[in-house]
């Protein structure tokens, strides 16, 4: 499967990917397993993980750069 390049997506659709990535890892999927299912990378999927397992439910809004 090709990789998605979220930066193309609106605000919006980019945060509900990666809510979509937080409700599989809670069901148990590996990160592998989301990548596959999501259409992005498995180190965006370890990395939004993380953030929100550090940050909590905030983890999944934009962040500034």
């Amino acid at each position: 499967m090709d990789r998605e390049d979220t930066r193309s997506l609106p605000e919006a659709a980019r945060e509900e990917k990666r809510k979509q990535v937080i409700r599989l890892r809670r069901r148990g999927a590996t990160y592998l397993e989301i990548a596959d299912q999501t259409g992005l990378s498995k180190t965006s999927v370890f990395n939004i993980c993380k953030r929100v397992e550090a940050q909590g439910p905030s983890g999944t809004r934009e962040r500034r750069r």
